[in-house]
């Protein structure tokens, strides 16, 4: 008899803890999951179509150097004045794509940093505890682009 009332206070006891324990979970913050559409986000900022213009620009002088370089080298009726002039726009034309490859990565870095501070800051203003990419989310998750474009502007 002994035994069956601690068995029944033991069992008392445990369904007592149990019931905090679960209680105690469902108290938990819950976590707030928002999704953003990061290629919209950079199409439509106003930084990447600038640089998007630049870039065209620079790329149209560029092939107008190649065309101006053709057109010399094939003109030429000395052999080695030709290949000489070919070294020399050869080198000429890898700076040049050099310079304007490392300037639009540095750029397109800066404005991708701008864009996760965006995107952070907006996160942490209408409390999200987590930003994903919408490719990596099959479903569930707030979309926040919109208000993540409206503020680039």
């Amino acid at each position: 008899m002994k035994n069956n009332v601690w068995f029944v206070i033991a069992c008392i006891m445990m369904f007592f803890v149990g019931y905090h324990i679960n209680d105690a979970a469902v108290s938990l913050p819950k976590y707030k999951v928002a999704v953003v559409d990061v290629p919209t986000i950079m199409s439509k900022s106003p930084e990447v179509m600038s640089l998007k213009v630049s870039q065209d620009k620079k790329m149209e002088e560029l092939n107008t150097l190649i065309s101006k370089a053709q057109n010399e080298i094939v003109n030429e009726p000395d052999r080695n004045k030709a290949i000489q002039k070919e070294a020399a726009y050869r080198k000429q034309i890898e700076t040049k794509k050099k310079v304007m490859e490392d300037e639009y990565n540095s750029k397109i870095t800066k404005i991708s940093l701008n864009i996760r501070s965006l995107i952070s800051n907006e996160a942490k203003k209408t409390n999200y505890n987590l930003v994903l990419p919408t490719g990596m989310v099959i479903s569930g998750g707030e979309d926040i682009t919109e208000e993540i474009v409206k503020k680039m502007k």
